[in-house]
């Protein structure tokens, strides 16, 4: 496959995502997919694991983090909404940085949830590529409306400043998320309305399919998952506020994700071109979790007194 799922989550995403991450480097491996990137919420926990697995498996890691944001001014505000950012990390310089933003954002940005704000990611954006994000993001609630944005405030201009911020920063490093779920009627208003801000702004489409588990039996944990870590109560009440048949899994071929994607709207080649650009973010990332020497405890007074003197 040259699609490489850049937006993944497993059980380390908690109470969202499930299956340990061995179990989804397997899965990708089998598809034969060439690397897989985690985008845990707001956290780094799964990284270890996915370098072991993927080393097993012979594919290649992206580390990454979905971010929670929110303007500086949050706390004032009140603003408990936040948006959310795909992140991945390039090169050595950039994992230290995506790890200090998950830092700062427990740190400093703590509220409900840790949260990167807009002068985090201006600190600390070296190294990192940045899509525009799920439809939950800021560049998606700019155009619809959501998330603490009404929808008579949300519009065109306001999206295409957003994304012409994004892109001053990060230059070629900021890609427009498209998502391959044509059965939702706001990725179908999206995707259509990014492939046309990326002829705007020349920021390029990439494809994702913002994975929560590895199969599409899968499903049925995640309605566990929401109804115990969202206080619904019960599945059923948890199924009442959540799209369930639509499922949160990897393509099973270029094919299937390429229809998908012109199902919401993107033409042949626009659709081609953003399972292409996944290829291309694999290839720019390659780092290696930087390890430290193993400490070596004396295991007697003997081994003490040899090493000591």
């Amino acid at each position: 496959m040259k699609f490489v799922s850049l937006h993944s989550h497993s059980t380390y995403s908690y109470m969202d995502g499930f299956a340990l991450p061995e179990v989804h480097v397997k899965r990708v491996a089998e598809l034969g997919m060439s690397a897989l990137a985690l985008t845990e919420h707001g956290n780094v926990s799964s990284h270890v694991k996915l370098e072991l697995a993927a080393a097993k498996e012979g594919i290649k890691p992206i580390f990454g983090l979905e971010a929670y944001t929110a303007p500086a001014d949050m706390r004032e505000t009140k603003n408990l909404r936040k948006w959310h950012q795909t992140i991945v990390a390039m090169n050595h310089e950039g994992y230290q940085n995506l790890n200090r933003l998950v830092t700062r954002s427990w740190d400093e940005g703590f509220y409900r949830w840790p949260t990167v704000t807009g002068p985090m990611l201006k600190d600390l954006h070296r190294g990192l590529i940045v899509t525009s994000g799920c439809s939950d993001s800021l560049v998606n609630c700019s155009l619809l409306g959501g998330k603490g944005i009404e929808e008579a405030d949300a519009g065109e201009s306001r999206a295409i400043g957003v994304i012409r911020r994004y892109k001053r920063l990060l230059g070629d490093r900021y890609y427009l998320e498209v998502q391959r779920f044509p059965e939702l009627e706001r990725t179908r208003t999206l995707n259509a309305w990014l492939a046309q801000a990326s002829k705007r702004t020349g920021v390029p489409l990439v494809a994702t399919a913002d994975v929560h588990y590895p199969f599409g039996e899968d499903n049925q944990m995640q309605k566990i998952l929401h109804a115990a870590g969202r206080n619904t109560g019960t599945v059923a009440a948890a199924e009442a506020g959540w799209e369930y048949d639509i499922l949160l899994t990897y393509p099973t071929s270029d094919q299937q994700i390429r229809e998908q994607l012109m199902g919401t709207g993107l033409s042949r080649s626009q659709a081609e071109g953003a399972i292409e650009n996944t290829s291309v973010i694999a290839g720019r990332c390659n780092v290696e979790i930087p390890k430290m020497e193993r400490v070596r405890f004396p295991g007697t007074i003997r081994d003490m007194e040899a090493e000591w003197g």
